[in-house]
C-alpha cells in the first residue's frame, strides 16, 4: 500500500501541474490571441476575431504589442475621440485655429445643443488639446537633440528636431489603407504598340535606379526608398522668422498617393537650425565652411537611424503576412540649386565646376550639346577647392546605396518656370522684341536691344518710352500665360521684318515643347527620345541667337541653362519629373507659416509648430478612416436602393434615353423650347439658318445608321410647335493619350457664363482614324418616339489650309480653317472626344494651342504627323 501511494502521489500532482499548466498557457493563449480594442478610456476590451482581421505580431524584442486590423471599416473611426461629433468640434477647433476662450465658448454652445444619441463631454480647451496628444501618441513622434560644433575658438550648439525615418515607414507599411498600394519590387513596363512591345516608365519603380538598387540587394530583400525635400522658408512676411522643414516621401507608393498632402502624401520628419549670419565671419570661406557643417551634421542626426539599416537590412512583417527583409535607400533629393550645392557640398555658382551632378566648368555652361561626367573627388584641400567641393564630411555618405550626386534631380519649378524662362528668356524676349517689332517712323530712333543700353541723350528715353507705353498692356497679359507668347505674336515677329527677333521666338516655341516633354507623367521610349532631340534643336538655336547678340552684356552662362541636359536621364533614372518636383513640397510651407502666426507665441516656435503638425496629421488620418466608414456604409445603402429600383425597373416601362452614358453626361439643364421660339431668338445668327430642317434631314440619316427604325418608316417631320431641351454643360469623359487613364473635360455652350458668353471648342470623332475641329453653338437634347438624343449643332473647321508656310512650320503651329457659319452642322455628343484651345488668327483661320496641357500636347503632335486632319487614337 505504501508503494501504491509512493507511485500514485506523483502522477497526482504530476497531472494537477500539467493541467494547471496547460490552463495558464490555454487563458493566456486565447487572452493574447483575442482581439485588442482601446475603449472610451483608452482601456483594452477584447473581442472576437472577425472575418478577415489582420494580425500583426512583431519579434519579442521589438516591444511592441500584437495589433489587429480589421479589414472592413472600424465601426468607430473616430476614437480615441468619444464620438464623431467631438472629433468634428475638434477638428474645425483646429483647422480654424480657434484659442482657448473661443474652444471654450464653442464646447459650451455644443453642450447645450447636444442631442441625447451623440454623447458630449469636452468641458473646456484643455480636453480638446489632451485629446490630440492622445491620438498622436499613435504616431511616430519628434525627437529633439543638440549638436555641437566648434568654430572660431567656441562651441556653437544647434537643436535639431526629427522623427525615426524608420517607425515612420513603419508607420505606412503598417496602414492597411496604403499597404495594398506598396511596391516593393523593381517593374519594368511595356505597351504594345501594334507593332513590337514599347517600354514606358512613370513611377520610380519602374525607373532605372530602383531596378539598379534591387539588384544590389541579397535575393529576396526588397528596397525602401525615400524621396527627401529640404528648403528654408520665411515663417513671416517680413522674413525674420525662417523654418528649415524636412519633407519625406516614400518612392515606393505611386506617384499620385506620394506627391499627395494627405495620408501617404508627404511628411516633416525634420526641422533643420537656421545658422544666423555673423558680421565678423560673413563673406568668408570659413564660415561658408561651418554653415556646411551644421547643416550636414545635423541631417546626419537625421539619418543616423537609416545608416544601419541601409547596410544590414530591416525585417518587418507585412499586413499580408508576409516577412520583408527592407534595405533602406534615398533614391531622390527634391530641392532647389541653393540647396542642392549644400547637399552636394559644391560652392555653388561661384564654383570651377559648379553643377552639383556633373563635372561641367564654369564657362561651359552654356554649352548644351555636351554632357560631362561626375568624377568623384577623393583629395582634400586644393584637389577639393579645385572641383569646387567643400572640405566637410556629407552626412549622405553614411547612407548605403546612395550616391547624392545621382539622386538630386532636375526640378522643373525652379530650373524652367522660375529659372530659364522667368529669368533669361522672358527678360530677353518681353522687352527686345517688343521694341524690334515696333514699326518704324520718320524722326525718331528704334534701338533693337533696351536691356543693356548705354543711354547718351534724353531723346532715346523719350523714344523708347513712347514704345514702351504701346507694348505695357500686351506684355502684363503675357507674364502670366507664357505659353501664349508664340501665338501673340508670331505675326509681329517675322522673319523679313525682324529677324532677331524671329529667331528668339523660334527658341521660346522649342522652349515650349521642351516643357512640356519634361511635364509628360509618362514616358514612353519615343517621347524620351524625341524629349532629347527637342533639347538639342533648342541648344542649336538659342546658341545661335547667343552668337549674333555677342555683342551685349546678357550672360547665358548660367546653371539653370546647363541644368536642362539632366533632364531626360532623371527621367530613365527615377520616372517623370512630377516623382521630384518641388511644387507639391513647397505647398506645405502654406500651413507652417499659418501654425507659426495663429499657434505659436513667436518664441521657440520650431517645438510649437511641430506639435501643431502632429495634431494635424492625426486629424488626417481620422478622417481617412471616417471617409472609409461613411463610403462603406454609403455603399451598403446603394445596395438597397439598387434592388428596390431593379424591383421597379421589371414593373416600369421607361423610355430608352443615350443622354448620360460612361462618355458623356450631359448638365445645366434649360426649360424647354419650342424650334419657332429658339428660331427667334437666334436669328441673327447664321448657324441656325433653317435649323428644324437641317435636324429633321440629320436624323432621317443618324437613325437608320443606330439601326433605330424611323417612326412610322417615314422621313422624320419635326413641327415648328415641337420642344426640344437645351444644356450648356458637358462632361466628357475619355482616354488619356499621356497615362491611358480616365480624363473629363468640362464643355460649355453658354451664353451667359457669369456675364459672358462662353463656347467651347471640341475634337470631334467623324470615322476611326478621322478627327475634326468644331465650335460649340448649341447642345441639346431631341425625342424622336421613345428615344432621346443628345446633339450639338457645331461650326466645324475642317476647310483645307494648303501646304505649311515656313512659319507655321518653324513656329510648331497647327492652322485649321472654318467653314462658313451658316455652314454649321448636327454631329451626335457621343462623337465628341474632348475639348480644345484655339485662338483667332485671321478672318477664318485659328491655331490650336497644343501647350494647354500634356494632353493636348500629345495629340496635336500626332496630328501634325499626317495632313488633313487625321490621326490614330
Amino acid at each position: 500500500m505504501q508503494q501504491v501511494f509512493l507511485v500514485l502521489v506523483p502522477m497526482v500532482l504530476l497531472s494537477m501541474w500539467w493541467w494547471v499548466t496547460v490552463s495558464i498557457c490555454s487563458l493566456r493563449h486565447r487572452v493574447n490571441e483575442q482581439p485588442a480594442i482601446p475603449d472610451d478610456d483608452g482601456n483594452l476590451q477584447y473581442r472576437e476575431y472577425q472575418l478577415d482581421d489582420i494580425k500583426v505580431e512583431h519579434h519579442p524584442k521589438s516591444g511592441i504589442p500584437t495589433k489587429i486590423f480589421a479589414f472592413k471599416p472600424n465601426a468607430k473611426p473616430w476614437r480615441p475621440f468619444r464620438s464623431r461629433l467631438e472629433f468634428d468640434i475638434a477638428e474645425i477647433a483646429l483647422e480654424v485655429v480657434l484659442n482657448n476662450e473661443q474652444t471654450d465658448r464653442l464646447i459650451d454652445i455644443c453642450c447645450r445643443c447636444a442631442v441625447q444619441s451623440e454623447k458630449f463631454t469636452f468641458k473646456n480647451h484643455k480636453d480638446v488639446c489632451a485629446k490630440w496628444d492622445a491620438v498622436s501618441q499613435c504616431l511616430t513622434g519628434f525627437t529633439k537633440d543638440v549638436i555641437w560644433i566648434p568654430f572660431a575658438d567656441k562651441t556653437w550648439d544647434f537643436d535639431v528636431y526629427h522623427r525615426d525615418l524608420w517607425e515612420w515607414a513603419t508607420d505606412l507599411l503598417c496602414d492597411p489603407h496604403l499597404f495594398p498600394y506598396f511596391h516593393f519590387d523593381a517593374q519594368c513596363l511595356v505597351k504594345f504598340n501594334g507593332q513590337s512591345f514599347e517600354q514606358f516608365i512613370d513611377k520610380p519603380f519602374t525607373a532605372q535606379d530602383f531596378w539598379d538598387a534591387q539588384s544590389q540587394l541579397p535575393h529576396s530583400a526588397k528596397p525602401l526608398a525615400f524621396i527627401l525635400y529640404t528648403d528654408k522658408t520665411k515663417l513671416s512676411s517680413f522674413g525674420t522668422a525662417k523654418g528649415y522643414p524636412i519633407v519625406a516621401r516614400l518612392a515606393n507608393l505611386p506617384t499620385h498617393i506620394h506627391n499627395s498632402q494627405g495620408m501617404g502624401g508627404g511628411y516633416i520628419v525634420g526641422w533643420l537650425p537656421v545658422v544666423k549670419e555673423d558680421k565678423a565671419h560673413a563673406g568668408k570661406l570659413a564660415w561658408a565652411n561651418f554653415k556646411a557643417t551644421v547643416w550636414h551634421k545635423s541631417f546626419e542626426r537625421i539619418l543616423s537611424l537609416l545608416t544601419a539599416k541601409s547596410k544590414t537590412g530591416q525585417w518587418l512583417e507585412c499586413l499580408d503576412i508576409v516577412q520583408c527583409w527592407f534595405f533602406l535607400l534615398i533614391l531622390i533629393l527634391s530641392s532647389n540649386f541653393e540647396e542642392q550645392s549644400t547637399m552636394a557640398l559644391t560652392h555653388g555658382v561661384r564654383a570651377l565646376w559648379p553643377c552639383p551632378v556633373c563635372l561641367v566648368p564654369h564657362d561651359k555652361l552654356s554649352d548644351m550639346l555636351h554632357c560631362y561626367p561626375w568624377e568623384a573627388a577623393e583629395e582634400r584641400e586644393e584637389v577639393l577647392k579645385d572641383y569646387g567641393l567643400r572640405d566637410v564630411i556629407n552626412s549622405f555618405s553614411t547612407v548605403s546605396s546612395t550616391d547624392v550626386h545621382h539622386a538630386l534631380s532636375w526640378d522643373k519649378l525652379h530650373f524652367h518656370s522660375g529659372g530659364l524662362w522667368s529669368d533669361h528668356l522672358w527678360k530677353t524676349s518681353q522687352v527686345d522684341k517688343s521694341y524690334q517689332a515696333f514699326p518704324h517712323w520718320r524722326d525718331q530712333k528704334h534701338p533693337n536691344q533696351v536691356m543693356n543700353i548705354s543711354f547718351t541723350d534724353n531723346s532715346t528715353h523719350e523714344d523708347i518710352s513712347k514704345v514702351l507705353n504701346f507694348f505695357h498692356s500686351t506684355l502684363h497679359l503675357l507674364k502670366y500665360h507664357y505659353q501664349m507668347i508664340v501665338y501673340a505674336t508670331h505675326n509681329i515677329l517675322t522673319e523679313a521684318y525682324c529677324p532677331l527677333g524671329y529667331l528668339l521666338l523660334h527658341c521660346v516655341q522649342l522652349y515650349l515643347e521642351l516643357d512640356m516633354y519634361a511635364s509628360l507623367e509618362v514616358h514612353m521610349m519615343e517621347t524620351i527620345s524625341s524629349g532629347q532631340h527637342t533639347h538639342l534643336a533648342f541648344a542649336a538655336l538659342l546658341q545661335q541667337y547667343i552668337n549674333k547678340t555677342a555683342k551685349s552684356d546678357k550672360n547665358w552662362n548660367f546653371l539653370k541653362l546647363h541644368m536642362g541636359l539632366h533632364i531626360f536621364n532623371d527621367v530613365e533614372a527615377k520616372g517623370a519629373t512630377r516623382n521630384y518636383n518641388t511644387k507639391p513640397n513647397k505647398k506645405m510651407h502654406g500651413s507652417l507659416k499659418d501654425s507659426y502666426l495663429l499657434h505659436t507665441n513667436f518664441h521657440d516656435v520650431a517645438e510649437q509648430i511641430l506639435h501643431i503638425n502632429m495634431w494635424q496629421v492625426a486629424a488626417d488620418h481620422i478622417c481617412h478612416r471616417l471617409f472609409e466608414f461613411d463610403d462603406h456604409q454609403h455603399q451598403l445603402d446603394e445596395e438597397d436602393l439598387l434592388e428596390e429600383e431593379d424591383f421597379l425597373a421589371t414593373v416600369i416601362e421607361r423610355p430608352v434615353s443615350t443622354s448620360n452614358s460612361f462618355h458623356m453626361k450631359l448638365r445645366s439643364k434649360q426649360p424647354p423650347l419650342t424650334f419657332d421660339v429658339i428660331q427667334m431668338a437666334h436669328q441673327a445668327d447664321q448657324a441656325f439658318i433653317n435649323f428644324r430642317v437641317k435636324l429633321n434631314d440629320f436624323l432621317y440619316v443618324l437613325l437608320p445608321s443606330l439601326s433605330i427604325p424611323l417612326p412610322e418608316g417615314k422621313h422624320i417631320h419635326l413641327r415648328g410647335t415641337d420642344e426640344i431641351t437645351e444644356h450648356r454643360f458637358i462632361c466628357i469623359n475619355y482616354e488619356s493619350m499621356v497615362n491611358w487613364h480616365q480624363n473629363t473635360d468640362y464643355l460649355r455652350s453658354n451664353p451667359h457664363f457669369f456675364g459672358s458668353p462662353h463656347f467651347d471648342c471640341i475634337f470631334i470623332r467623324l470615322t476611326e482614324n478621322k478627327v475634326i475641329f468644331g465650335w460649340l453653338v448649341f447642345c441639346f437634347e431631341c425625342l424622336v418616339g421613345n428615344n432621346t438624343f443628345p446633339l450639338a449643332l457645331v461650326h466645324p473647321f475642317d476647310v483645307p489650309t494648303g501646304l505649311h508656310t515656313r512659319k507655321d512650320k518653324d513656329l510648331n503651329l497647327y492652322r485649321v480653317r472654318a467653314r462658313p457659319r451658316a455652314q454649321a452642322q448636327f454631329f451626335p455628343v457621343r462623337s465628341f472626344i474632348c475639348g480644345a484651345l484655339l485662338i483667332v488668327d485671321g478672318p477664318s483661320d485659328y491655331l490650336i494651342v497644343d501647350t494647354a496641357d500634356t494632353d493636348m500636347f500629345l495629340h496635336i503632335k500626332m496630328m501634325h504627323l499626317e495632313p488633313g486632319h487625321i490621326m490614330h487614337i
